[in-house]
């Protein structure tokens, strides 16, 4: 067994590291609780874009426009939303679990794929399996600003319409709850898979009584589409960054408690071994008394 001046030293060092690791999980309760509230209060944009979106889909006479068709070009797109910073517990490896399926995928059926990164720990990833992303987003921090958002937007957009790639998916930790999160791949491009995902994670009631025929005001309905995909895909991909960082710091918070409990459980099982090491001392030390005192009296 250790002798005290070790234990309590140990015992020192765990209480810091309680210390640091409380501080750091309330840091991350308050982000993510700010994060967490932006995505509360996007529920019911999201819900209208759902509704908008089911009107087109269901419209009398059928909306062909390039951004509904899958296109013949045999490259894939994805981007990786990882973190910049660890001690998330196991948020990252599960992205990096998803890249790697990918890549896979896209050499089984003989694709080439176009990797996206964000965040740090993403780009040390590929960078440790060799792979060189075609961009990196190292602009903002964690959630784009609407203009930022609107760029990336508008580069796939224009890489969809030209032909240069076939399909666009985001790889990011969606937040369903705050008992739930989950890995995944959405697909923004081809829209067609967007809307039935934003139609079959929505909340709403649909408009049986309305459909996208009475929405006809003024421009025709080729052009109310444009209009309407745009918002769609640049609201998926801010909403991707969003649910990202939301489950990002959650994860942080959830790691940093767990630190923190096993650090004070730590310090009660050495305040137990000092205890025990200190009386063992004075046992001894007793020991000794009663020794030197019988042999004076003979």
């Amino acid at each position: 067994m250790a002798n005290t001046r070790q234990i309590l030293q140990r015992r020192k060092a765990a209480s810091n590291i309680s210390k640091v690791t409380g501080t750091m999980e309330t840091i991350a309760a308050v982000r993510y609780r700010q994060y967490y509230n932006q995505w509360a209060q996007g529920i019911e944009y999201f819900d209208a874009l759902a509704q908008l979106a089911y009107l087109m889909v269901i419209a009398e006479q059928g909306l062909n426009h390039p951004l509904m068709k899958p296109n013949s070009c045999r490259t894939n797109a994805v981007i990786a939303i990882g973190s910049n910073r660890g001690l998330c517990g196991g948020y990252n490896a599960e992205v990096f679990r998803q890249i790697d399926t990918h890549i896979k995928m896209a050499q089984r059926f003989k694709r080439e794929l176009k990797i996206y990164a964000k965040g740090r720990k993403v780009v040390n990833y590929l960078e440790h399996r060799k792979i060189v992303p075609d961009g990196v987003y190292s602009d903002f921090d964690e959630v784009p600003s609407a203009e930022q958002v609107h760029l990336i937007a508008d580069h796939f957009v224009k890489q969809y319409m030209a032909g240069h790639i076939g399909r666009l998916g985001v790889i990011y930790n969606r937040f369903h709850s705050q008992t739930s999160q989950k890995v995944q791949t959405l697909t923004i491009l081809p829209v067609t898979e967007l809307i039935d995902d934003l139609t079959t994670r929505a909340t709403v009631i649909w408009p049986w009584e309305l459909a996208f025929e009475d929405f006809m005001l003024g421009d025709d309905p080729y052009t109310m589409f444009e209009t309407l995909a745009a918002m769609l895909i640049r609201s998926a991909l801010a909403g991707c960054f969003l649910e990202a960082a939301t489950s990002e710091y959650l994860a942080r918070v959830v790691s940093m408690r767990n630190a923190s409990d096993n650090a004070d459980q730590m310090i009660q099982d050495l305040t137990k071994d000092y205890n025990r090491a200190r009386q063992g001392q004075i046992t001894v030390e007793l020991l000794d008394i009663i020794t030197g005192v019988s042999a004076a009296k003979k």
